[in-house]
Parts: C-alpha cells; sequence; structure tokens
C-alpha cells in the first residue's frame, strides 16, 4: 500500500477533506511535508466547543497562533464556539489549566497590543484580564475579534458565562456612545451565516433554553445573510425536561430593537410555535427570501393546554409581513412522545387547524410542507376534495408525510423489552401498521391531484417515511413517473436515511430519486445523495423522535430483521 508521502497532494489534499478536526492534527504531525498540506484545511473549519468537562479545547494556543500570523488568522471560514449542553457538560465560565509549555506573557502582550490598536469594545479590559486568567470567554471573544474573513459563526449554545465576552463583543457594536472602529466592522461584515443553539453533531435538540434578548446582539453584525437558531423552550418536557409551550404565556419579543437587516435565509429548527414573539423578527428581515421552520412538540407526559396548537390561518396573516420577497417557505412538524412505542404516537386531531393560504404570495416559487398543510385534512381521507391555495407562480413543490401515520413507524426491537409486546399491544402495532399504508396510500393520489391543481409546476417532490418498508410500491413509482412524463413535470422521490442506513450520522443525508426529468425523458431512475442541504432546503427536519430512538437503542438493526427472517424461512 502506497505512504501517502507518495500520493498525489490533490489526492491527499481530498482525503484529508473527509477527516475530523482531531484526526487533522494527528495527521499534520506526521512529516513536514503532510503538515504544510493539513494545515490550511485544519484552519478552515474550526470546532473549539466545549465537548467535557474535564478537557477543554486549546483554544488558548489557537488564538496565539492567528493573532501571531495573519496568514493562518485568514484561512478561518468556519467557527464554533460554546459549551455542548448535555448532561456530563454543565453550565458555568470555563478557565483552561495552567501549561507551562505555553507563553503566557507572550499571549497577554499580543492581546494587550491588538486591543489597544483598535479601539474595539468598552470591554477591552475584562478580555484583557480573561486572557491572563486563562478564561475560556475572554479567548473567544478575542478570536472573534482578530479573525479577518470568518464567514459562519456558530454558538454551540446560547450566550453562556462560557462564552459571555463574545456577547459583550457584539452588543457593544451598537454603543452610540462609542462606536467600533472601523477595522473591526469591516473584519465582522464578513460574517454571512449566524448559528444559535444547532447541533450539528448529532441532530438531537440541545436540552436548555435560550434567553430571548440574545438575538439584538446578533443583529448587529452587519453582514449577515444566513440566521439559523432553535428555541428549545417552545417544546414538552418528555425528551430532556423541556417546558411544554404555553401559547397563552406572555413572553417579549424576540427582538426588542426593531431595524432592517440583510437577512435573507432564516432556519428555524425543533422550535415550537412562536406566534407571539417572531413577528419582530421578521419586521428585521425586509429581504427573506427563504424561511423554514421546523415545528416540534413533544407530549411526554404533559398535557397542551391550547385547541389550537398549530393555527395555519394564524401563520399565513404572520407571513405576510415578508410576502413581497419569499421566494422559499419550508414546514416540518413532529407531534410525538418520545417515551411512547412509535405505534402508540399521539395524533394531532383537531388542534391543527385551517390550511395554508399563500394565494397572495406572487414571488413564492418553492414550497415544501406536510400534506395537511395545504389540503386542511389532517385524517388523510382518500374521500376529502383537495381544493390547496398554492402561490400564483410556484415552480417547485415538496410534500412530506408529517402528521401521518407513517411518519413515527419504525422497526422496535422488542429484544430490549423483559416481556416483549403484550397481546393487546400487538393488535394496537397491526392496526397502527395498517392506518400507515393507508396514509401512505392517500399521500400517493393526492400527490397526483396537486399536479393537477399546479399546472404550472417544474418539479414535485413526494418524501417517503422514514421507515422503508412503508415506501411506495414498484407500480405506485411507475404510474407517478407516467404522469409526470405526460404533464411535462419533473418527478422526485426523497427518502431519508437516517433509518435505512440505522445511522445517527445521517440524520440530515437523503437520497433523491429522479423518476423522470425532462430535459432527459429517455433516461431512467436516476439516484443522488444530498447531505445539510437540498435544493436551497435544510435537511433533517421532522427527525428528533428517531434520533431520540437510534439514541434509546429501540430501532431493531437489520441484521436483527434478517435473523427473524431466517428463523421463519429457513434456506434450505
Amino acid at each position: 500500500m502506497a505512504a501517502f508521502s507518495h500520493l498525489p497532494p490533490e489526492l491527499v489534499e481530498y482525503v484529508v477533506t473527509y477527516l475530523q478536526q482531531a484526526d487533522i492534527c494527528a495527521f499534520a504531525r506526521t512529516s513536514k511535508s503532510l503538515y504544510a498540506l493539513a494545515v490550511p484545511i485544519l484552519y478552515r473549519h474550526v470546532d473549539l466547543s466545549v465537548l467535557s468537562e474535564d478537557r477543554l479545547p486549546r483554544i488558548d494556543r489557537f488564538c496565539l497562533n492567528i493573532i501571531s500570523d495573519t496568514r493562518l488568522a485568514s484561512r478561518v471560514e468556519s467557527l464554533r464556539l460554546g459549551q455542548q449542553p448535555s448532561k456530563v457538560v454543565h453550565e458555568g465560565a470555563r478557565w483552561l489549566a495552567t501549561d507551562k509549555h505555553f507563553d503566557d506573557d507572550l499571549m497577554l502582550h499580543r492581546a494587550m497590543q491588538f486591543l489597544r490598536n483598535q479601539f474595539v469594545i468598552t470591554e477591552e479590559e475584562r478580555i484583557v484580564e480573561g486572557i491572563y486568567k486563562r478564561e475560556y470567554s475572554a479567548f473567544a471573544a478575542l478570536i472573534l475579534l482578530v479573525l479577518p474573513t470568518l464567514q459562519h459563526l456558530e454558538i454551540a449554545h446560547s450566550f453562556s458565562t462560557s462564552v459571555l465576552l463574545v456577547q459583550v463583543a457584539l452588543s457593544n457594536l451598537n454603543n452610540p456612545d462609542r462606536p467600533p472602529s472601523q477595522a473591526l466592522l469591516n473584519r465582522l461584515s464578513s460574517i454571512n451565516k449566524f448559528s444559535l443553539n444547532v447541533n450539528r453533531l448529532s441532530g438531537l435538540v440541545y436540552p436548555r433554553t435560550l434567553v430571548h434578548s440574545i438575538f439584538d446582539s446578533i443583529l448587529n453584525l452587519p453582514g449577515i445573510t444566513k440566521l439559523e437558531f432553535s428555541l428549545p423552550d417552545g417544546q414538552g418536557h418528555g425528551m430532556f425536561g423541556l417546558p411544554l409551550h404555553d401559547p397563552h404565556a406572555r413572553r417579549g419579543p424576540l427582538v426588542a430593537e426593531i431595524r432592517p437587516t440583510m437577512i435573507t435565509t432564516l432556519v428555524i429548527r425543533s422550535t415550537g410555535t412562536l406566534l407571539q414573539i417572531l413577528p419582530s423578527l421578521l419586521s428585521c428581515t425586509p429581504q427573506l427570501q427563504s424561511f423554514t421552520y421546523d415545528l416540534f412538540y413533544n407530549c411526554n407526559g404533559l398535557r397542551v393546554n391550547d385547541d389550537r396548537i398549530i393555527d395555519l390561518a394564524a401563520w399565513s396573516d404572520l407571513l405576510q409581513e415578508v410576502r413581497a420577497t419569499l421566494q422559499k417557505l419550508v414546514f416540518s412538524v413532529e407531534y410525538c412522545h418520545t417515551d411512547k412505542y412509535p405505534f402508540q404516537q399521539p395524533s394531532i386531531g383537531d388542534k391543527l387547524y385551517g390550511y395554508l393560504d399563500l394565494t397572495n404570495f406572487p414571488q413564492l416559487h418553492t414550497l415544501e410542507a406536510p400534506f395537511p398543510f395545504l389540503t386542511g385534512d389532517v385524517d388523510f381521507s382518500i374521500t376529502t376534495e383537495i381544493y390547496p391555495l398554492l402561490p400564483p407562480n410556484l415552480r417547485h413543490l415538496s410534500l412530506r408525510p408529517d402528521l401521518s401515520h407513517a411518519q413515527a413507524l419504525f422497526p422496535l426491537d422488542t429484544s430490549i423489552l423483559p416481556s416483549g409486546l403484550t397481546f393487546q399491544e400487538s393488535e394496537i402495532e397491526a392496526r397502527h401498521l395498517m392506518n400507515a399504508r393507508m396514509d401512505v396510500s392517500y399521500m400517493f393520489h393526492a400527490t397526483l391531484e396537486f399536479l393537477n391543481c399546479a399546472p404550472g409546476l417544474d418539479t414535485i417532490s413526494v418524501w417517503q417515511p422514514a421507515d422503508a418498508s412503508l415506501s411506495w410500491f414498484d407500480g405506485q413509482v411507475l404510474d407517478f413517473a407516467t404522469i409526470c412524463r405526460n404533464k411535462s413535470v419533473n418527478g422526485k422521490i426523497i427518502q431519508p436515511m437516517l433509518l435505512r442506513w440505522m445511522n445517527p450520522e445521517h440524520w440530515n443525508l437523503i437520497k433523491e430519486i429522479t423518476v423522470f426529468d425532462r430535459t432527459a425523458p429517455a433516461r431512467g431512475l436516476m439516484e443522488k445523495f444530498h447531505r445539510e442541504e437540498w435544493a436551497g432546503i435544510p435537511l433533517g427536519l421532522a427527525s428528533q423522535y428517531h434520533l431520540y430512538a437510534l439514541q434509546a437503542h429501540k430501532v431493531r438493526s437489520r441484521r436483527s430483521r434478517q435473523q427473524s427472517l431466517d428463523i421463519v424461512s429457513p434456506r434450505h
């Protein structure tokens, strides 16, 4: 086998880009030539978040490196700071242990020199003091101020004490008594994407809540065009002890100071409805083009007090604020009980009210939503006539199986149960599976109706349930392709890979199957994988229940299922 040093640099670089940050560090230490090749990649996407109590990332070394070498600093494109909320990482400030091999005096000198020359914020004394005490928050704030071409800033959790000085620095950007230097504004204006409280590692919603006032600090960044966040205080208690959203509760707006921003993309993940407090944020986005909202309700042991958890008529009214500019709209929803079996999941019933009216959104050309959001029929009744109120210039329609009996189903591993399922539970499971198949059949027929209701479509995409056994039959796929061909509409089937490959790492991975492409009508099925984003639409939505099930080892593996089949039908 050839050594890395004997391979072409282009091939080695391609391999290194797929490695984790720790692996790239180890790779760079093997030789000088590999170090020179790996360092640019190592500094491209930097994760300095706190993963455990007993081991902090060497944020001090990174800070000294970039403040001493502008070439290294200019390589950083994305930066992740803060602590990963979990049972093993507790809230509070962090101090790095003393390292006799690290030059603290040089670090302090460079920090004082930089802050003195920039006249950056009123809290520079606190940053210097924090550097002297080796405080994580101080290094994080200084790094943010130093980086000249940072594009994506990601805070792993809310602005807690672990990154308090970062919030202070951002807050002071709007200080009329002492405005920031133009040099600082030029550096910070390179940040065009901000992610807050979004768990990109496992996809699971974080267990702690946010403080709403932090959004005013975030909006002080002058160049942000994409804002992504999760507000877990909008959901229920079951999975991680989160408080259930109370629609009658009086909470302050997300943004206190309304001002226009450059935000064109807004992504809200794993969040209960924010109808009361979201208008203030939308008022700050006069250029908004893409809006994604991932509704998540965990009914674990708690009672929902409101008859209308999802009021689609109210959502239609709320979005009027951005109707003149909105081009992409994405809705997903999970209404689940994370401690119950997949066949025991609650039905949202009449807690979903109305349907989306998008007839006066002239710029809206891409729409992804669950079937009930467009039909108003949460029962998936095949006898209900469909009259969706679609945008007049809709070109791309994507339909989701959310809120159906098929959404939550997965192959339950009964071997983890003390005595298996009871007879009554088995009956309920069989009945639920039958209802799920009926819902899938409804979604097939409803898709054909949507093709008749939207004659100007370029593309129609249909999401399949997470459980592969509930996917459309071959005959249904063939009929779908034939009708798409007859109407000259691109037809796509979307398969989420989380349960198909039984790996939480694939929580935001899909397989796109094009059954008909009008630009190449003679071509057959074409498959393509997408991760994180697909056609400008965020992936990994409405996946919390299945992620939790995988974490709790409730999903039966493919090997176990094959063994069960072998027992029933032994080979001869």
